[in-house]
């Protein structure tokens, strides 16, 4: 995938583009892109994702811009794997923002060479929001290109948003934001010297820092599928201070079951959250917070690697 940080820069051919801010790259992101997709091979065009690196209520109301589900990094990395053949990841800055529909439709139009726009129908563009989706027909009925609205995407009865993949998450129901993502919640950074907790009760840990800005399950434990070194293991990783040995900041801290290789200081790591374990608990001794660990790691176990395994580590 090729990956732009401004429209302007697009030199390919004519295109069937998906517009959204798209944070979590959830089901119903996905629909828009497949459809922009399906377009493309039908037409011959390149397909385009067209979105912002930064929250657009960073702009309007910085004090309440909500936690994001990926970082800009992650949410390339997680278009790219749904095909599309490039992506615009844009700043959404003030000058932008104060663009009227039609002078956003026309620069849109102009330089990205729209034959298809596929929208959400909840999608809002221009200033303060004022262009719907029957404002984007119109416009591509000027402009020349053909406005496709996909409607809600159901899972249990009620419309996937980022909003609902993000309460999801802050409850700690990794299960419900799994199905609202299509994939598990994921931490993803560079192992760094923790608190050696874990080493002194015989479970050495990989240490993530906290992610800044980004939405995170309550504080306590939970099952993971950890990526290391492009190899997959389960993982047990708590979430928060440890309140039994609280010295030092809050960290993500993951005890990769079975992995039997040298220190992983400065590795990537990506940590799948699939299940909540258990909350945050203050134990009455290092040695009741090590038997507590051994249960953790039991129950680990059994909800990620059943039977067979399921090709983990």
């Amino acid at each position: 995938m090729k990956l732009l940080t401004d429209e302007r820069q697009w030199r390919g051919g004519e295109t069937a583009v998906a517009l959204g801010m798209f944070d979590g790259v959830h089901k119903g992101h996905a629909q828009l892109m497949r459809a922009a997709m399906e377009l493309s091979r039908r037409d011959g065009l390149r397909s385009v994702v067209h979105t912002y690196s930064t929250h657009p209520t960073r702009v309007f109301s910085p004090e309440r811009v909500p936690p994001v589900l990926q970082t800009p990094e992650e949410k390339a990395r997680a278009i790219a794997l749904q095909g599309v053949d490039a992506a615009v990841m844009r700043p959404f800055t003030a000058a932008y923002a104060a663009q009227t529909p039609e002078e956003f439709v026309r620069a849109l139009s102009r330089t990205l060479r729209l034959r298809h726009v596929v929208i959400g129908f909840n999608f809002t563009f221009g200033r303060r929001g004022e262009g719907r989706a029957r404002d984007m027909a119109a416009l591509g009925e000027r402009y020349g290109f053909e406005t496709h609205v996909v409607e809600a995407v159901l899972v249990d009865g009620e419309p996937v948003s980022s909003t609902r993949a993000r309460a999801a998450v802050e409850a700690g129901e990794m299960e419900l934001a799994a199905r609202l993502l299509g994939a598990p919640y994921a931490l993803c950074g560079r192992v760094q010297s923790g608190k050696r907790l874990g080493r002194r009760l015989g479970f050495p840990t990989a240490n993530l820092p906290l992610p800044q800005g980004k939405a995170l399950p309550p504080a306590g434990v939970y099952a993971a599928v950890a990526t290391l070194g492009g190899r997959r293991y389960a993982a047990a990783v708590n979430i928060g201070r440890h309140p039994t040995a609280p010295e030092g900041a809050p960290t993500v801290e993951a005890n990769l079951l079975s992995y039997e290789g040298e220190d992983f200081y400065g590795a990537g790591l990506r940590l799948a959250l699939a299940h909540q374990v258990r909350p945050e608990t203050r134990f009455s001794s290092l040695d009741a917070l090590r038997e507590q660990v051994l249960r953790d790691r039991e129950r680990v176990y059994a909800l990620l690697c059943g039977a067979d395994g399921d090709g983990l580590s």
